[in-house]
């Protein structure tokens, strides 16, 4: 088995930059593929599934002929959040390799994810809150920042844990299986 390697992730995303939607909204060969990958209909939001996408076929292990990619092939931000949260692997700080989850107030949920590629700075605000840069690998975006856009970019983002963004460190679960 392919050990969980946040690096392989990272150069997994960054390989589809540039790569998007065709035809249509939520549309395209490429984007078609990732929502078939976590069984949902052409048309519907794809940042998760793209998130499945590089993660499983960076992890996929050619010999055993299976991926040790541990989170679930989902098209749900909230899932992957929820996933996270019950195996204790959802935090507040990003580390390259992370995946993010952007918390949404309108929507009271995670609204949207992809891949930290790394982390340039951490600010601290005068509310006491911790405001992360990072530059991210993420599908469904566009230069604006949006949770609907038409391609797979890398992005400078601002995360803020009091306004509810999280980070999922799933490359801790190959270390809880290791000490088990």
């Amino acid at each position: 088995m392919t050990i969980l390697t946040p690096s392989l992730l990272v150069a997994a995303a960054t390989s589809f930059v540039g790569i998007g939607e065709d035809g249509g909204d939520n549309r395209g060969q490429v984007v078609e593929l990732f929502l078939r990958e976590v069984r949902q209909p052409p048309g519907q939001p794809w940042c998760a599934a793209f998130v499945h996408h590089v993660g499983f076929w960076s992890h996929w292990d050619h010999s055993a002929k299976q991926s040790s990619w541990p989170l679930p092939a989902t098209a749900s931000c909230w899932e992957l959040g929820e996933f996270a949260r019950v195996r204790a692997i959802l935090r507040k700080d990003p580390q390259a390799g992370d995946v993010f989850l952007v918390y949404n107030k309108q929507f009271q949920r995670f609204a949207h994810t992809g891949v930290v590629a790394s982390v340039s700075r951490a600010l601290a605000t005068p509310a006491g809150d911790t405001v992360y840069a990072c530059t991210t690998v993420e599908g469904n975006t566009s230069d604006d920042g949006s949770r609907d856009g038409r391609l797979t970019l890398t992005r400078t983002r601002r995360f803020s844990s009091r306004a509810g963004d999280r980070f999922i460190r799933w490359a801790d679960l190959d270390q809880r299986a290791l000490a088990a």
